[in-house]
């Protein structure tokens, strides 16, 4: 009896630690952002550096934009079980989200990034 009261616990310890992940997009370098020359620096060039954005659209004007994306979210089982969630931190999400434009001849114009890291 002591040894399955001692199993189920240790079961519940390794739920809580494992948790949920859940993963959008692909993790790239955000940093390299900053190296990109307006003007000069091109399309191919940044897909060489960052690798295939998630999105790109091209606008009626001919400009190009690309959009990047990778957003981790880890949540602890406790979140889900009453009594446990008290103890529990909850649920930590990291987010990037880079857009980058170009000219219609595919010269890097400018970027908006946006980073997010919140919860435990």
């Amino acid at each position: 009896m002591k040894n399955s009261l001692k199993l189920i616990m240790a079961l519940m310890a390794v739920l809580l630690i494992a948790g949920c992940a859940t993963t959008i997009g692909r993790d790239y370098d955000q940093g390299k952002v900053g190296q990109f020359v307006p003007g000069q620096t091109t399309l191919d060039q940044v897909i060489v550096a960052l690798g295939q954005p998630m999105e790109r659209e091209t606008e009626s004007n001919g400009e190009v934009r690309l959009h990047y994306q990778y957003i981790s979210s880890q949540s602890s089982v406790g979140t889900y079980i009453p009594g446990v969630s008290m103890f529990d931190h909850g649920v930590a999400t990291k987010g990037k989200d880079t857009f980058l434009y170009f000219d219609k001849s595919g010269r890097y114009l400018r970027s908006e990034n946006n980073e997010t890291n919140t919860g435990a």
